[in-house]
């Protein structure tokens, strides 16, 4: 019998460990965001059970279909302690699927994920996948490391609009706002040539 053996793989996420430490996870994610967040996933069906919230997917660009489970758990603000290089921020423990777990943790002066995958086969078959999920978080996470009308606008666009949508009406939704701004961009020019060669 082969035996299949844990893997992981360790990133850096690129977010200022102080402000990442600042962040109010609980306010900011939840499970049901958590999959909404992954830009090739359509969410066929979700139920609660047991604390733990399973999901049927659609992959948008492989029309795959699979399911999982998911708990978001966020460690409780520890304060400073001296001494201490690591710290914990949140984890994602995933049930039936080939990542087993999330840990988001700032270590020294950076911020990182920890990405456990249940065998190096597994590995292979959900890696991109995963790498897209965890894109899509760090960007989304950063949105909320600094408070400037452009971050502000953002949030709102994301969790009103964006996070509502699936990935093809999102995709819609960007080609029609290119194309809005070209338009607007083709009006102006012709304004000024205008006004300027008149």
């Amino acid at each position: 019998m082969l035996m299949q053996t844990e893997t992981e793989q360790v990133l850096d996420l690129k977010l200022a460990p102080a402000a990442a430490a600042r962040l109010e996870i609980a306010t900011i994610i939840t499970e049901h965001k958590l999959v909404h967040l992954h830009p090739h996933w359509f969410i066929d069906e979700e139920e609660w059970r047991d604390n733990i919230l399973f999901v049927q997917l659609r992959d948008y660009e492989t029309d795959r279909k699979f399911s999982l489970g998911l708990r978001l758990y966020i460690f409780p603000d520890q304060g400073d302690k001296g001494g201490e290089n690591t710290k914990n921020i949140m984890q994602i423990q995933l049930v039936d699927y080939g990542a087993t777990e999330l840990l988001f943790f700032i270590d020294q002066d950076k911020t990182r994920v920890r990405i456990r995958y249940s065998s190096q086969q597994a590995r292979q078959d959900v890696e991109q996948e995963v790498l897209l999920w965890i894109r899509a978080l760090q960007e989304y996470l950063r949105l909320y490391t600094t408070t400037t009308p452009h971050t502000f606008f953002f949030r709102i666009l994301m969790n009103k609009m964006m996070l509502q949508m699936n990935p093809s009406q999102r995709n819609i939704c960007i080609m029609i706002t290119k194309i809005t701004i070209i338009e607007l961009l083709v009006i102006l020019i012709l304004v000024v040539g205008y006004v300027y060669f008149s």
